[in-house]
């Protein structure tokens, strides 16, 4: 568990304790805005994933911005959590199947609005037994195969097995859930209305495609996750949006040997799908990463003339496996910390 040293409100963003989880609150309104416009003006909404930042406060951002329809997650506890913090409608873009799971999920569906994933018959079996038993009632959605190989069915099988889920006790047709081909989604989702089934819902999306997700005629709700902070894997996609997540770093040693070493490494900034970028410096790059250090190299050759105790920005590559290592986010703004926000679902993978 992290333990960081806390600087009180309004001490300059530069001077907190490194390394540090930094959001910029303009910058995450102003992402937030633009998506959740954009998405409004389609005539869609949108559900926030707040599985990227695993942040209470942050979510309450996004889910009191315009075009909102509840929130998403991908385990069901973090569904716990965020149920905590005042989130109502969660959708878990997960399976449910082990004993225990199905009665935390029917005991979580009598006090808010809890949705799940089901891609077999005796899952839904399973949940609606879990509910019945319990009192309570579970929105169950298909998960559609968009991809393969993933979790779901293929569009061919979500008739039957939305059908199934809206004859079953205690649970009600949440809608189809699918990702990045929405050809094969909508097929699912064709299939369904022409066997007489009723499709609420039709989710999809994501942060790199929000825009053409909800101009595509067939969904209604848009799941989006990064795009409220931002992060190296999306921003060469999405250059509109802003960086709002930042992690400061402390240079600690500079040598004759052209490398830079700053006090934030692996463990800090999680690289296992990218290395982090150096944030508004032109021609320096991370080229690796130690448990504890981070080693930053002039990509010309010359020795990058930063003192011992100067501070270095680092925007990391996937700000979800970024949040998931911190505890707490420093929020800013103007350069200034402003609030220290818990990372409370961190870690809860079951």
């Amino acid at each position: 568990m992290e333990r960081p040293t806390f600087k009180p409100i309004g001490t300059p963003s530069e001077e907190l304790d490194t390394p540090a989880l930094v959001v910029d609150l303009d910058a995450l309104d102003a992402n937030v805005r633009l998506v959740h416009s954009a998405i409004r003006d389609s005539g869609v909404s949108i559900r926030p994933r707040l599985d990227y930042h695993l942040c209470p406060a942050i979510g309450h951002i996004q889910l009191g911005a315009a075009g909102t329809s509840g929130v998403a997650v991908s385990t069901l506890g973090q569904a716990e959590v965020f149920s905590q913090h005042g989130f109502n409608d969660i959708l878990v873009t997960n399976l449910v199947v082990t004993r225990s799971k199905l009665a935390r999920a029917a005991a979580l569906g009598r006090r808010i609005k809890l949705a799940v994933l089901a891609d077999s018959s005796h899952g839904v079996d399973e949940l609606s037994e879990a509910a019945t038993s319990a009192g309570s009632n579970l929105g169950v959605a298909v998960a559609v195969r968009t991809d393969a190989p993933t979790l779901g069915v293929t569009p061919a099988d979500a008739a039957p097995l939305a059908a199934q889920i809206s004859g079953s006790p205690n649970l009600d047709l949440a809608g189809l859930v699918g990702s990045s081909n929405l050809d094969h989604l909508l097929e699912a989702v064709d299939n369904c209305r022409a066997s007489g089934i009723n499709v609420p819902k039709v989710i999809a999306g994501g942060s790199a495609t929000y825009d053409s997700d909800a101009a595509s005629g067939g969904v209604t709700d848009v799941l989006a996750g990064s795009y409220a902070l931002n992060d190296n894997s999306l921003a060469s996609r999405r250059p509109e949006l802003l960086k709002a997540v930042r992690i400061l770093a402390t240079v600690v040693s500079n040598k004759d040997d052209g490398l830079v070493w700053v006090d934030a490494g692996q463990k800090a900034t999680s690289i296992d799908t990218g290395l982090p970028a150096v944030d508004n410096v032109d021609g320096v790059a991370v080229p690796r990463m130690s448990a504890e250090h981070g080693a930053i190299v002039n990509e010309a050759g010359d020795r990058w003339d930063l003192d011992v105790g100067s501070k270095v920005w680092l925007v990391p590559h996937d700000v979800a496996n970024t949040a998931n290592v911190y505890d707490y986010i420093h929020a800013t703004r103007d350069g200034r910390l402003e609030a220290i926000w818990e990372v409370s679902a961190r870690g809860r993978y079951n």
